[in-house]
């Protein structure tokens, strides 16, 4: 038996880049509004390192070859400076193999002692090692108690400090001064562009021997589980040559997450490093800044464009194990990277000394102009648009509204992101729930969306984005694309960005959207740097004193689309002023206060509305269980449009209430209101009102309370507070069922006597009907029902007593203008700067029609699907099947419903028929089966029409006799078969040529991928893209369209044919769970046969042609056999 061995990894030489490109800016988000306790030390620098080169981390010699700063190099120079640690490291110790005597680094793994150098020699030693290998067994006892110390231990430590990572950002920064000389050991070199140096001063030595002394002491213990660190994070690393720990800076990490590139930050030297050897900084050590600073030489470049060879040895000569001198020049990479130059022995600087040599040469620095700034905007849209063709380029996905704030509004905030006294992010703490629900939703959403391969969002879209250092998903907006593949989001919430890769984009819902951007850009108000900019004391100063805090802030003003504030640190004793505490430390100098127009301006978008949180709202509901309820008339426009309030005192004492609390808050808010459709507001006479239009100066508002509708100044508007909103909406929109007017429009007579039996009455009310519109109620007064009054008196008649003139007539008579006035509360008004204007059209009374605009399903925007499709008229006007299944319970209980409705009103109704429903309507027709089931007319011929069965998605043709208008309360359920229109309607024709739809039916039916892009309103509109051909499929129409324009300049009038039902109309079979026609049980051939609903196992690819009409000329048929053909054959292709 051959027992398996311990190893221990050794060194390699390993390969170095010495010209890798810049790093991108990554600043890591606070997850959103932790504890202070918990959380990290906030971001102030945001970058990770740059010029980072994989490099070997202990000393070899020159290599041979090409050196310098090509593709892959051997590292040249490098000085381990043991000597900082004030002793050298202690000699290894060597084991030899028992069997050969060479080195064995390999033990047994049962007795733990006999060490070997490989298999082969651990297996000839067996014979003999067998009789002396006992295992440890008498020992196990005490080692699993030990074990199981040591995992508690582990777990203890892990909570404590391993649960939080620990990043550059978190280390303290180097404090010499900008210009100054200090002296420093070269410890590291690569080229004059990317070497270490460490400074030679007591507090950097001090700090290298405690770093040594406190990780040596956290980690002698053995570690029981393995750490896998992230890219980025600073950790304790074991070094391969004398397996002390040192700090390490993980720069890469293999994709099984088994080695790491480590960067040791006190030395300079790399290394790959096994992951078992690496572990959470511990919490107690110090947070020194790195010992090993990266540095360049400043003010130089190479002549070409790489540091040649000879450049690099020179170089290394002069400066490398050396104590020279430094100057400072300029810090980079937001603290990391320092570009210096070095007083060389023989009295030159460095730069001087390659410049001479011709190794390099000046580095100019030149300010971008704006020609090269539109230069990288025009190359990131290139970069877009190279590979955009087809794609989904997600426009429709606009960033949410901002946060909106008033000046003087005071606020408890955390920072997310900080850059400097003048630019900083702040988030809402009393929105920390609603953060957190979002970032769920966000994960739940990104985990049920698969990687779409043809996403790539324009840049100003918002999508998700996977954020590379903690792998979650957040709110992200398209800034740029720097590559084809590569793309710089900003972070919506947190104010950080970072550069991703396209594949780390998911689309986002609608829903993801509502809520306002959390990220707050702030500045502080009252100060500005010293000199031209704020210095990195400053910055470091204000980063460890604002982070990780509960901060209070006060809005002074706006500037630049960011909230000038007061900052009052309140967990410090005594509470202490931000801004004051900078002057007072030098680092700052008072500024002017803010101007008065920049803090009269907080309601533009881009500054702080006075809105402080989400508007919601609600209105008071009647019970809709037959039950009745009094109420009070509060506007009459007829019979089919009224308003009514609930007659309950207790309510209109609240209602009088209230308007004593918005006449005060309306006085005294002043400041100007943006006024938006849909969203409440009050009014210039202090009512709660709904903004229903935008003209101008001029706002048409409904009073929510009373039913009003009037145009009212701009000016007279004020914003409106949540609490003034806990009230419902008091005005109830009705309208009388069973009646309708005699003729398209009610009687003057009649308006009359409606309103004098209803006004200034108390009514007894039963909700009869309920739509998004309002309520369709039965009304008595005075013990009288109202509506079978209208019709005795002949001034109104039963629904379907007479045709009506067209199925899509609205209620827009000549309505009175008059108003009356509530016995409780009157209007104010002057009639000569307000005029009443006439209400939207009022939801129809329960009468049974044809209607039109029947609500159709909306389908999920931006995620692509296959259709299949129901009906074809043209690329205007189609049907497909929903893709999720409807109710069927909800379903049956509407076929009941029709059944008996139809069957009770089949006579009565039979005449209204002669009125001929548009195409598109909705009715009830009679299948074969003599049930009756809800369609939707495709075409209307002389004795009979086209319909499609809506709840299962198949055709025939039915006479007059079959159909009959459908009451409104039978469309609630959604059909199962939904309205599109094909993208780029606005270019469409009136009037499609019999090709073209002939075209777009066959390409339809075949295999498409569609993507619904917006919702109208009425139908969905689609963009669908054949699979095979690929591009757009509107594109391929319009191109076809203007090609057969531009063959037929003088198109002839269109013949009619002699039937009037030659539809190309397509239907699908689909799954109807009501009756089956009884012919379609008997055999399958009768059920392909059948032209009514269809029972089959789901939806399929199974497309059909309505029956063409009988067409008594040859010619005409010929042509029709000549059309067929073609499109079989061009379907095959």
């Amino acid at each position: 038996k051959i027992n398996c061995m311990d190893t221990t990894v050794t060194g390699k030489c390993h390969i170095t880049d010495m010209n890798r490109s810049f790093s991108p800016n990554l600043v890591r988000p606070n997850q959103p509004l932790r504890k202070p306790s918990s959380s990290p030390v906030a971001a102030f620098t945001a970058s990770p390192p740059r010029h980072l080169s994989i490099s070997r981390g202990t000393p070899v010699r020159p290599a041979s070859g090409a050196i310098g700063d090509g593709k892959k190099h051997i590292k040249l120079f490098s000085c381990f400076p043991s000597q900082l640690l004030g002793s050298v490291p202690p000699a290894l110790t060597v084991h030899f193999c028992n069997y050969c005597g060479q080195q064995g680094n390999f033990r047994c793994t049962r007795c733990k002692k006999m060490p070997y150098c490989s298999v082969v020699c651990q297996t000839e030693d067996w014979k003999a090692h067998r009789h002396v290998c006992k295992s440890v067994d008498a020992q196990l006892a005490k080692k699993i108690l030990m074990l199981i110390y040591i995992c508690l231990c582990f777990l203890k430590h892990n909570d404590s400090s391993s649960s939080q990572r620990v990043y550059l950002k978190d280390l303290h920064t180097n404090k010499i001064n900008k210009g100054g000389d200090f002296q420093a050991c070269v410890v590291e070199f690569y080229s004059p562009g990317r070497f270490f140096l460490v400074a030679q001063n007591p507090e950097m030595l001090k700090a290298l021997q405690s770093i040594a002394k406190e990780l040596q002491k956290a980690y002698s213990s053995p570690s029981v589980m393995t750490y896998v660190p992230c890219v980025g994070e600073v950790c304790a690393v074991q070094f391969s040559c004398d397996l002390n720990w040192y700090r390490g800076l993980v720069q890469t990490l293999t994709e099984d997450q088994k080695m790491a590139y480590i960067l040791y930050i006190d030395f300079g030297n790399e290394e790959n490093v096994p992951v078992d050897r690496i572990r959470p900084l511990a919490a107690n050590i110090q947070p020194f800044c790195p010992c090993a600073m990266e540095c360049r030489i400043a003010g130089v470049v190479p002549v070409v464009s790489k540091w040649s060879g000879e450049s690099c040895i020179a170089t290394s000569q002069l400066i490398v194990g050396k104590t020279v001198t430094v100057r400072l020049v300029e810090t980079q990479e937001d603290g990391r990277i320092h570009a210096v130059d070095i007083l060389l022995s023989m009295g030159k600087r460095l730069s001087t000394f390659l410049i001479e040599h011709g190794y390099a040469q000046e580095e100019m620095v030149i300010a971008p102009t704006e020609q090269d700034i539109n230069a990288l905007v025009s190359a990131s849209l290139a970069n877009f648009r190279r590979l955009s063709l087809g794609k989904d380029d997600n426009t429709w996905a606009e960033p949410p509204e901002p946060l909106t704030q008033a000046v003087g509004d005071k606020l408890s905030v955390v920072i997310t992101h900080f850059q400097s006294p003048d630019e900083f992010i702040v988030q809402k703490v009393e929105n920390a729930g609603v953060i957190q629900d979002l970032q769920l939703k966000l994960r739940e959403h990104c985990s049920q969306v698969a990687a779409p391969h043809n996403f790539r969002p324009a840049p100003g879209t918002v999508c998700c984005a996977q954020f590379s250092e903690d792998k979650q998903w957040y709110r992200a907006k398209v800034m740029a694309y720097s590559s084809e593949e590569r793309v710089c989001v900003g972070y919506l919430d947190f104010g950080n960005s970072e550069e991703v890769d396209l594949g780390h984009l998911r689309r986002i819902s609608t829903s993801l959207l509502a809520l306002p951007m959390q990220a707050m850009p702030c500045g502080l108000a009252g100060v500005r740097p010293v000199a031209e900019r704020w210095s990195e004391d400053c910055l470091v100063a204000l980063q460890r004193r604002v982070s990780n805090r509960i901060l209070r802030i006060e809005i002074q003003g706006a500037h630049e689309g960011k909230a000038l504030v007061a900052m009052i640190d309140e967990a410090s004793d005594p509470q202490a002023n931000v801004a004051e505490l900078l002057i007072s430390a030098g680092y700052a100098a008072p500024a002017p206060a803010p101007q008065a127009d920049e803090t009269t301006t907080s309601a533009e978008p881009n500054v702080s509305p006075p809105v402080t949180e989400p508007l919601v709202w609600s209105s008071i509901e009647l019970p809709c269980d037959g039950q009745t309820v009094a109420l009070l008339a509060s506007v009459v426009e007829n019979p089919g449009d009224f308003y009514c309030q609930i007659a309950n005192p207790a309510d209109h004492q609240q209602l009088i209430n209230l308007g004593a609390e918005l006449k005060q808050h309306c006085e005294a808010d002043t400041l100007p209101f943006v006024p938006k459709v849909g969203q409440p507001c009050c009014d210039g006479a202090w009512y709660r009102a709904m903004v229903k239009g935008l003209c101008e100066d001029k706002v048409a508002v409904n009073f929510v309370d009373y039913g009003y509708s009037m145009t009212v100044e701009k000016g007279n508007l004020r914003s409106i507070t949540p609490q003034l909103l806990t009230l419902p909406f008091q005005a109830v929109h009705c309208w009388l069922t069973g009646v309708e007017p005699q003729g398209s429009e009610w009687s003057s007579e009649a308006l009359l006597w409606f309103q004098t039996q209803v006004e200034a009455k108390q009514l007894s009310a039963r909700v009869l009907s309920v739509t998004e519109q309002g309520y369709g109620v039965e009304l008595e007064s005075r013990g009288q029902n109202v509506a079978a009054a209208l019709i005795s008196e002949h001034l109104a008649k039963v629904p379907g007593e007479a045709a009506k003139e067209t199925q899509t007539e609205t209620l827009s008579g000549n309505k009175q203008e008059s108003v009356k006035k509530n016995e409780h509360h009157q209007l104010q008004t002057d009639a000569s700067s307000k005029e009443i204007t006439e209400r939207q059209t009022a939801a129809p009374a329960e009468v049974p029609s044809f209607p039109v605009d029947w609500k159709t399903v909306e389908l999920p925007l931006n995620e692509p699907f296959q259709p299949y499709v129901a009906a074809v008229i043209s690329p205007s006007l189609f049907y497909l099947l929903c893709p999720t299944q409807a109710d069927q319970q909800k379903l049956q209980q509407v076929m009941m419903e029709l059944h008996t409705y139809c069957s009770n009103n089949q006579a009565t109704l039979s005449s209204v028929v002669k009125s001929r429903p548009a195409p598109g309507a909705a009715c009830c027709a009679q299948f074969s089966d003599n049930n009756w089931y809800r369609a939707v007319v495709l075409e209307v011929g002389e004795n009979d029409m086209s319909v499609i069965y809506a709840d299962y998605g198949n055709s025939e043709k039915v006479p007059f006799s079959r159909i009959l208008p459908v009451p409104m309360h039978l469309l609630q359920l959604p059909f199962q078969i939904t309205r599109c229109t094909l993208a780029g309607k606005e270019h469409f024709p009136p009037e499609w040529p019999k090709k073209i739809q002939q075209m777009f039916q066959t390409t339809l039916l075949g295999d498409v991928i569609a993507t619904v892009h917006s919702f109208d309103g009425s139908a969905n509109v689609l963009h669908v893209t054949p699979t095979e051909k690929g591009g757009e499929l509107t594109t391929m129409i319009l191109d076809a369209l203007h090609s057969h324009t531009k063959n037929k300049p003088c198109p002839a009038a269109s013949q009619k044919t002699d039937k009037a039902d030659s539809s190309t109309s397509v239907s699908t079979t689909a799954t109807p769970d009501c009756p089956e026609p009884k012919e379609a049980l008997e055999t399958q051939k009768e059920q392909e046969s059948s032209t009514g609903p269809v029972k089959t196992t789901g939806p399929k690819h199974l497309f059909f042609f309505s029956r063409l009409p009988q067409i008594d000329h040859l010619e005409q048929l010929m042509e029709m056999q000549l059309s067929l053909i073609k499109q079989l054959v061009g379907q095959k292709k």
